[in-house]
């Protein structure tokens, strides 16, 4: 005996049996738009998982898109982070390195570079990390200059004293909205590219800024694309991991944002 399936393919009663089932199991465990339903959902992101660079070369680099008619706006980490080591000696050839990654960059069609590390940070131990981020910045803005891009610095503090940690949720909307203007109209005149020091953090959130302020993306949305791009959410915590200040500020910005363009 055999059966003719609706598709016409002709199988044996057995076979018929076992198609119906795998095709009610797929729909029980599958939601309606295909991804997997409670049953099998994914275990909760780790921190550290981060969407992979989409260059060879810069780290951690990410296109925004299409945001205010603009497909030229990038973040990522420092160029030049690994060029220099811990007590921010570089080796001979560390500048001519920097210069091959300003010029890589700037045949992406990057334009302008917004750093928000801050050379003139004071060191909280002995680490030495201030003197090698000083050392980082100018080995940064001399290689950009060298090739002709334009190096603007917005100093922004992650955790610490007039940081993201103790600043309000209004002054943090203060802080970043001029920036995101500035990214806007540098775009205009070429790529732009902002960065921090491992592209994470203070990158996500002003990432995550303009995503909320410029394409109206829920803030919950915005978070999650802050986190799958490498945000450390845990460290920036205030309530025990559940969610950085960062964050916490969006959620707060999300409400200002709101109420100054009621839909």
């Amino acid at each position: 005996m055999q059966i003719r399936l609706f598709n016409g393919w002709v199988v044996r009663p057995w076979l018929a049996i076992g198609i119906f089932l795998l095709s009610a199991i797929s729909s029980w465990l599958l939601a309606d738009d295909g991804s997997p339903s409670g049953v099998l959902a994914p275990a909760p992101q780790k921190v550290g998982e981060k969407v992979p660079s989409e260059d060879d070369i810069i780290k951690d680099l990410h296109s925004l898109g299409l945001i205010e008619g603009h497909t030229n706006i990038f973040r990522s980490a420092s160029p030049v982070r690994d060029l220099l080591n811990e007590s921010g000696k570089s080796d001979p050839d560390a500048l001519a390195e920097a210069k091959k990654r300003m010029q890589h960059l700037h045949d992406l069609g990057i334009r302008t570079i917004i750093s928000f590390e801050n050379p003139d940070a004071a060191d909280t131990g002995d680490d030495g990390k201030a003197t090698a981020r000083k050392s980082r910045v100018a080995l940064e803005k001399a290689a950009a200059t060298e090739v002709g891009l334009k190096y603007l610095s917005h100093p922004i503090a992650n955790s610490g004293k007039n940081s993201l940690e103790d600043m309000t949720d209004a002054n943090v909307c203060q802080l970043l909205d001029p920036i995101s203007q500035e990214i806007l109209n540098r775009a205009k005149d070429g790529g732009v590219l902002f960065h921090c020091s491992a592209g994470h953090d203070r990158s996500g959130i002003m990432a995550a800024y303009m995503r909320m302020k410029y394409q109206h993306w829920p803030v919950e949305q915005a978070i999650d694309e802050m986190r799958r791009y490498g945000h450390n959410w845990p460290k920036f915590s205030a309530n025990g991991g559940v969610s950085s200040w960062h964050e916490e500020h969006l959620k707060s910005i999300d409400k200002l944002l709101k109420q100054a363009s009621p839909q």
